[in-house]
């Protein structure tokens, strides 16, 4: 149960961040255009997107490692 919940964190938080990174590029390559009126939109999506990602990603890696530290553990 836990190993799947820490990959299902990982793999969302994952995405969230290839999207957060895709928009803020987008937005960057967007100041030339006629888009300049979306581009406070843009940047805080982005920024939203690849910090929430990141914070999911993060916690489903520690997830992972206190599932996988504790399942190792033999009693004496």
């Amino acid at each position: 149960m836990r190993s799947g919940l820490a990959a299902a964190l990982m793999g969302v938080g994952g995405i969230l961040v290839s999207f957060g990174a895709v928009i803020l590029v987008l937005a960057i390559f967007a100041r030339a255009n006629e888009w300049r009126v979306q581009l406070p939109a843009m940047g805080s999506v982005g920024t939203g997107s690849l910090v929430i990602g990141g914070v999911m990603f993060a916690l489903g890696f520690l997830l992972n490692r206190v599932g996988r530290n504790s399942a190792g553990r033999v009693s004496a």
